[in-house]
């Protein structure tokens, strides 16, 4: 099905804005064979909604097909338009519904617009959905296309996360919005064959949605933790959508402020008023009769009231700015957070080479530079072309030591020293195509500790002056763990399930827990 004349090639659609014009709409309806279909937001009576209503009937039986983007926005703009003629219900061609669900009662609860896919709606891309929920938006609120956009998006995955899950929206939205939702159908299903006939997408609507305007949505509900995770489990963590809303939920501050600012200069204006009402009282009070003091009175407490239920509006309108305030540092942080993570996974993945390059066709080699009078051997680690048995590369390391090397998440880790022969070994991370340090931990180790790889953990030697101990580092080579108890330097390190096995320092076998390193027993010998 479409909405777009097969006589005409304009696109749709042309919105009008009428107040008297029954005459222009039946010349429309009579010319619709020649003339783009259009879509007419009444103000003027039941008569001219209608009559709108039989334009696009008229327009709809004649194509086949809408595809076109603007078509299906336009969708959601004549849902608008049904709603607002009937009250509270509207529907488009038993494809799509509206229901408008209000109740003065529950007022910490919201109310909601509930858009439905009904059965013989054939929309197969969450694009279209958020297209059909853009233009009702924009023609129920007045918010603006991109605007509109940004709310579609965050509607519908706030829909999908909270697919089914009535004992959150029971505690978020009046009965009158649950009252018309069940596990089968409350929000979107990820899978588009699901929709049609099991889909009501709750928008969550502010005390500002009969008046339309930028804080007509509950922005805080829409952008919910759960919804932020959501996002943040994209590839690209959802940061440029997250962003926009933060710079809307600004503009909604903003509107707030202003809002405030006109409120104050209002109260302070009508306090003037009332105190010289009441002065003129006073001073008139002994010339009037006392039907005429009550009634004046009556006036002057009429005044008082209305200031009062202004000045709790103004501390309402007030606090909801704060709470929005402290709501856009948090999130301005969070996205801040974020965007450095993307930027170290950028970083690492730039300077990480492609497994096949030190996999398959070189040779790691730790080729054994000199010996000391002591008898240390200095060693350098280094990159063979084992077909034309050419150095590529050496390590620019002091000395590295021990005769092991580990591949470890696309790096190479070694015991090694950096420069001076005075130094201790520490643990170091090299790039694997160029052998240049990546990162070294901060801990003195044993230079010939055995070095034990699992579950993403290095376990190694520590040296802490004339101690050793057993320790655990993470991938980034920060210390998480080290045992209470002196080890043996040069023990064996084994693990089974949850505990790790090393010598201690009298010969005894420690069990350690594998976690943090704690003693659970000690093995002596018979």
């Amino acid at each position: 099905m479409g909405l777009r004349d097969p006589y005409c090639s304009c696109p749709l659609p042309l919105v009008i804005r009428v107040n008297r014009a029954e005459a222009l709409l039946r010349t429309l309806a009579e010319e619709l064979p020649r003339a783009t279909p259009m879509i007419v937001r009444y103000a003027a009576g039941s008569s001219i909604f209608s009559l709108c209503e039989t334009i696009m009937s008229k327009a709809l039986r004649r194509v086949k097909r809408i595809d076109t983007a603007e078509e299906i926005k336009a969708i959601g703009w004549l849902l608008a338009s049904s709603r607002e003629q009937n009250g509270l219900r509207g529907s488009f061609s038993g494809k799509y519904s509206i229901i408008r669900a209000v109740d003065p009662e529950e007022p910490d609860k919201f109310d909601a617009d509930i858009i439905s896919i009904d059965e013989d709606a054939r929309v197969d891309h969450i694009d279209n959905v958020r297209r059909v929920i853009a233009g009702y938006l924009e023609a129920s609120f007045g918010y603006t296309a991109e605007d509109a956009r940004l709310l579609a998006l965050f509607t519908t995955i706030y829909n999908a996360v909270f697919r089914g899950d009535l004992e959150y929206l029971s505690q978020k939205y009046k009965e009158v919005v649950t009252e018309h939702l069940s596990r089968e159908d409350a929000g979107i299903s990820t899978k588009y064959f699901e929709w049609p006939g099991a889909t009501k997408m709750v928008i969550p609507l502010t005390e500002k949605a009969e008046s339309g305007g930028l804080s007509s949505l509950s922005t805080s509900e829409l952008t919910e933790e759960s919804v932020i995770e959501e996002l943040r489990t994209a590839e690209d963590m959802g940061l440029e959508d997250r962003k926009e809303m933060v710079e809307f939920k600004e503009r909604e501050v903003e509107e707030g402020e202003a809002l405030i600012e006109k409120a104050e200069e209002s109260i302070a204006a009508q306090k003037e008023a009332e105190a010289e009402a009441v002065k003129k009282l006073a001073e008139e009070a002994s010339r009037l009769s006392e039907k005429e003091i009550k009634e004046r009175q009556a006036e002057i407490d009429k005044k008082k009231a209305e200031i009062e239920k202004a000045e709790a509006e103004l501390a309402k309108t007030d606090r909801a700015v704060a709470e929005k305030e402290e709501e856009i540092k948090k999130e301005r942080e969070q996205i801040i957070e974020d965007e450095r993570s993307q930027d170290l996974k950028a970083q690492e993945a730039a300077s990480a080479p492609e497994k096949a390059d030190y996999y398959s066709d070189k040779l790691y080699y730790l080729w054994v530079q000199s010996r000391g009078k002591a008898g240390e051997i200095t060693r350098n680690l280094t990159i063979i072309d084992p077909f034309s048995e050419a150095t590529l590369t050496s390590s620019t390391l002091a000395h590295v030591y021990g005769r092991s090397f580990y591949f470890f998440k696309n790096m190479i880790l070694l015991l090694a020293r950096e420069k001076s022969s005075r130094e201790e070994a520490r643990l170091v991370f090299l790039h694997p195509t160029t052998l240049e340090p990546l990162k070294w931990g901060k801990e003195d180790m044993y230079g010939d500790s055995m070095v034990f790889i699992q579950g993403g953990f290095i376990y190694g030697v520590m040296k802490q002056g004339s101690d050793y101990r057993l320790a655990r580092f993470d991938e980034e080579l920060t210390l998480t763990a080290q045992s209470d108890q002196r080890v043996d330097k040069d023990s064996f390190i084994a693990t089974f399930g949850d505990k790790l096995y090393i010598n201690s320092e009298d010969g005894s076998v420690l069990v350690l827990n594998k976690n943090d390193l704690s003693q659970k027993a000690v093995i002596t010998a018979e």
